[in-house]
C-alpha cells in the first residue's frame, strides 16, 4: 500500500485467565467482584492522537479497569502512559513497589494498540497543500481501517467481543466515521453490534482554520466551505452515536441547540484530578529538585544559590537546592523550605496559537516594571520569581530565543522550560506557588484540564478569561481571570508581594480549592453506567 502504517502491540500479557476477584479495601469487594464477574465488558477506547497526550482518555481506561472490564487503547505511538497504565503494559516483574503491585491485577485485562501512520511532508504552496490533506486522509483512514478491522479482531488477548467503543472527539475526521461503520459491520455479521459512545473535548470544526478580515475573497469562501462540511459531517455522526459525554454544561447545551443531540444519553463528566495530583511533601521536592538539578542546567540561576539562610552558612550548594535545604540537627537529616526560597510558577502549554505565550512574556516584562517601580519608594519584598513552562508544540522553537534575551535582562525574573516524565509533572505541580493558564477554546465550550491538574495539587491558576470558563475557575475564590498580559501582571504583582511570609489571599485559594472531588468518585457517578450501558442511564444523576 502506499501508505504504510506500523503497528505496535504493547501487551505479550500472560496467557492464564484470572478471575479478578481481589480485595480493594472496601467491605463489599466480594458482592463488587461478583458483580464485575457477570457484567464484564469489552470497551475500545480510540484517540486518534498520542494516546500519552491525552489523559482524559488514559483515566477512562484505568477507571474501566478498576471495575474489571477489558479494555482495548487506541492511539498513536508517543509518550509514554500515566504511571498506573505504564506499569501494566511493563514486562518488569522485578518491580515489588505497592503501586506495581496494585496495577499487575489489570495486566490480563488490558491490550494496547498504538499505530504509526506515515503522514507525506507537507508543503507550503497552495499544489502542496491541495495535495497533502488529501493523502493524509487517505492515510489515517487506512491506518485505522486496519486497527479496527485487523488488530482488533485479534483474540489471543481479549477473547470477548467488543461492547462498546469510546471515541474521543476532535478529531472527527475521520475517526467518527470509520467508529460507526464498524459498529454497523459488527452488527451485520450477526455478532452484538457494540455501544457508540462519543467523549466530546471540543467541536471538531472549530479546529479548522477560520477565516480572517485579512484573509483573501478566494482563501475566505474555501475556508468557510471547509468548516461548514466538517460541522454538517460532525452533526450527522453525532446522531449516530448511542451516547455522548462532554466536559463542560454549556457543550451539553450547544449539542443539544445545534445538533439536536439530547436526553438522558447526553451526560456532563467534567474532568477531576485523579488522585495523583496532590501537594508534594518537602521530603520528594527535596528529591525532584536535586534530580532536576535547575541551578546546575541553568547557568543564569547559579546566583540565586549565592544567598543561604544565616542560621545554616555551614551547608554546601550539594545539601540545597533552589527551595529546599538539607540541614543536619543532633546528627539527624532535617530537610526544610529554604526562607529565600523563588516563587515557582508552573506554566503548561502546547505551544499553539490558541495558548499565546507572547501574552505571559508581556506580562513578566511589565510585572519587572512594576517591581522596580515598587522598590524606588520601599525596599523590595519581592522574591525571586521562576517560570517554569512544560509542553510541547510548532511553536516552541520560534519561542526560545526570546526566552533567552528575557533571562539576560531580567535578573530576578527567569524563564525555564522543561519536558517532564509522567511521575513528575504532578510533583513539580505539587511544588508550584502558583499556576498560570494561557489556554483558549476554538469553540468556548470546553476547559483546560491543566487547570484541574493544578487544582488537585492545591495550586492557585491566573487563568485567561473566555466562554465557559467560570464552570471552572471562579475569579476572586480559586484564583484570578485576566483578559491580557497587562491585567495578568497587576495580578502576579499582588499575589507574589511578600511571598512566602506574607501569603494570606493565596492560602486563601488553596482553602477553596482544598476538598476537590476526584476523577474516580465523579466518573462512577457520572459516566461509568452510561459507557458500558449495564444499568438504565436515567437512573444515574449528575
Amino acid at each position: 500500500f502506499l501508505f504504510p502504517v506500523k503497528i505496535k502491540y504493547i501487551t505479550d500479557l500472560p496467557s492464564i485467565r484470572s478471575c479478578s476477584l481481589w480485595y480493594d479495601g472496601t467491605n463489599n469487594t466480594m458482592n463488587n467482584s461478583l458483580e464485575m464477574m457477570e457484567k464484564k465488558k469489552h470497551v475500545v477506547v480510540v484517540v486518534l492522537g498520542d494516546i500519552g497526550r491525552s489523559p482524559r482518555m488514559q483515566y477512562h481506561t484505568l477507571s474501566l479497569l478498576e471495575h474489571g472490564h477489558y479494555v482495548t487503547l487506541i492511539g498513536y505511538v508517543g509518550e509514554r502512559l500515566i504511571p498506573a497504565l505504564e506499569k501494566s503494559t511493563s514486562d518488569d516483574d522485578n518491580t515489588h513497589s505497592s503501586t506495581a503491585t496494585a496495577t499487575k491485577k489489570y495486566h490480563q485485562n488490558l491490550r494496547v494498540l498504538r499505530m504509526k501512520p506515515h503522514l507525506p511532508s507537507k508543503l507550503n504552496n497552495i499544489t502542496g497543500r491541495l495535495f497533502y490533506y488529501p493523502l493524509r486522509l487517505i492515510s489515517l483512514m487506512y491506518c485505522l481501517f486496519y486497527t479496527l478491522w485487523i488488530q482488533l479482531q485479534d483474540r489471543t488477548t481479549i477473547s470477548i467481543p467488543v461492547d462498546v467503543i469510546l471515541v474521543q472527539n476532535p478529531p472527527s475526521v475521520p475517526t467518527l466515521l470509520l467508529v460507526y461503520l464498524y459498529c454497523v459491520w459488527e452488527g451485520l455479521l450477526g455478532r452484538k453490534r457494540p455501544r457508540f459512545v462519543i467523549d466530546w473535548h471540543n467541536l471538531g470544526f472549530t479546529m479548522f482554520e477560520s477565516p480572517t478580515q485579512q484573509t483573501s475573497f478566494l482563501r475566505t469562501i474555501i475556508l468557510t466551505s471547509i468548516r461548514t462540511i466538517a460541522k454538517s459531517y460532525e452533526r450527522i455522526l453525532a446522531a449516530m452515536a448511542d451516547a455522548h459525554l462532554t466536559v463542560t454544561h454549556a457543550m451539553e447545551v450547544w449539542l443539544g441547540e445545534h445538533f439536536n443531540v439530547h436526553g438522558a444519553n447526553v451526560r456532563v463528566l467534567y474532568d477531576k484530578p485523579p488522585t495523583l495530583f496532590r501537594p508534594t511533601t518537602i521530603d520528594e521536592e527535596h528529591e525532584l529538585f536535586q534530580r532536576l538539578d535547575l541551578e546546575g542546567e541553568n547557568e543564569q540561576l547559579h546566583g540565586w544559590l549565592d544567598h543561604v539562610d544565616e542560621m545554616h552558612e555551614e551547608q554546601t550548594p550539594s545539601e540545597q537546592t533552589l527551595f529546599t535545604k538539607c540541614s543536619l540537627h543532633n546528627s539527624e537529616q532535617i530537610i526544610q523550605p529554604r526562607q529565600n526560597r523563588p516563587a515557582l510558577l508552573v506554566s503548561s502549554t502546547s505551544w499553539t496559537p490558541d495558548e499565546d505565550f507572547s501574552v505571559l512574556l508581556e506580562a513578566l516584562e511589565k510585572l519587572h516594571t512594576l517591581i522596580m517601580n515598587a522598590s524606588k519608594s520601599t525596599p523590595s519584598s519581592f522574591p525571586n520569581i521562576l517560570v517554569v513552562v512544560t509542553g510541547k508544540g510548532p511553536q516552541k522553537e520560534y519561542f526560545l530565543p526570546l526566552l533567552h534575551k528575557f533571562n539576560e535582562q531580567h535578573q530576578n525574573i527567569k524563564i525555564i522550560t522543561l519536558w517532564l516524565e509522567a511521575s513528575d509533572y504532578p510533583k513539580l505541580l505539587g511544588c508550584a506557588t502558583l499556576g498560570v493558564c494561557l489556554h483558549t477554546s476554538t469553540s468556548g465550550l470546553d476547559l483546560p484540564m491543566k487547570v484541574l491538574d493544578m487544582f488537585g495539587c492545591q495550586v492557585p491558576v491566573c487563568a485567561i478569561g473566555f466562554d465557559c470558563l467560570d464552570e471552572l475557575v471562579k475569579d476572586g475564590v480559586n484564583g484570578r481571570v485576566f483578559c491580557d498580559g497587562e491585567e495578568l501582571s497587576r495580578q502576579l504583582f499582588d499575589l507574589l508581594k511578600g511571598y512566602p511570609l506574607e501569603d494570606v489571599e493565596m492560602e486563601r485559594y488553596r482553602q477553596n480549592i482544598r476538598g476537590t472531588t476526584r476523577w474516580r468518585e465523579n466518573w462512577d457517578e457520572c459516566a461509568r453506567h452510561l459507557i458500558v450501558g449495564d444499568r438504565n442511564a436515567q437512573d444515574t444523576s449528575l
